[in-house]
């Protein structure tokens, strides 16, 4: 029976002791090695007029407990402002949307009319440019195009969006519609992205 199901074996393998043990012992030949290539990525500050706002949602399942975290941040890098809320169950996708309205409306609120989005997600950045958007966040986006000037969206790598991993992660322990507003750096966060650095990602 294992000889007959090898032919709908397409999976890769890592190459591991184990793995080979495995194939042996099953007298099936090797399969495809899975391979891993490192590409360097950058992390870029805004123009001098520009907030630059990063943006990450957090899903626990999918659908599952859920939030979002975003992080503001001016043109030399330096820490604005951030928040965490947990939104109750939820989709990774509606928590990345949603995660960049709420940076958006804080934009608003803050007179902040030229901003730079960045996120990870490459679905929640293209249902923007393309205006795809859920219907119950239209209301909210009209208004948010109304009020600003210019929003430029850019997908990054996760490892240069880490900061808004940090704060999306936050609301894992808060209770639904509960938030966490941050003017000034936790202690506890170690690092930000800097533009002078080279990050990696596999």
């Amino acid at each position: 029976m294992v000889h007959d199901c090898e032919v709908g074996l397409k999976g890769n393998m890592n190459n591991f002791a184990y793995d080979l043990q495995i194939l042996k012992y099953s007298n099936i030949g090797c399969r495809k090695v899975k391979s891993f290539r490192a590409l360097e990525c950058t992390f870029s500050l805004p123009a001098s007029d520009r907030i630059l706002l990063c943006c990450d949602g957090a899903s626990q399942g999918n659908p599952g407990c859920a939030g979002y975290g975003f992080i503001a941040r001016d043109s030399e890098g330096k820490f604005i402002f951030a928040e965490s809320v947990r939104l109750g169950i939820s989709t990774k996708f509606i928590a990345e949307v949603l995660g960049i309205i709420g940076a958006l409306e804080w934009a608003v609120l803050n007179s902040k009319d030229k901003v730079n989005i960045n996120s990870d997600s490459t679905t929640a950045i293209t249902a923007f440019i393309k205006t795809k958007l859920p219907w119950f966040v239209w209301t909210r986006w009209l208004f948010i195009c109304r009020k600003l000037r210019s929003i430029h969206f850019n997908h990054v790598y996760r490892e240069t969006n880490f900061s808004a991993d940090f704060f999306a992660n936050k609301c894992v322990y808060l209770m639904k519609g509960q938030e966490m507003k941050f003017s000034n750096r936790p202690s506890n966060m170690h690092r930000m992205e800097m533009p002078d650095k080279i990050y990696y990602t596999f």
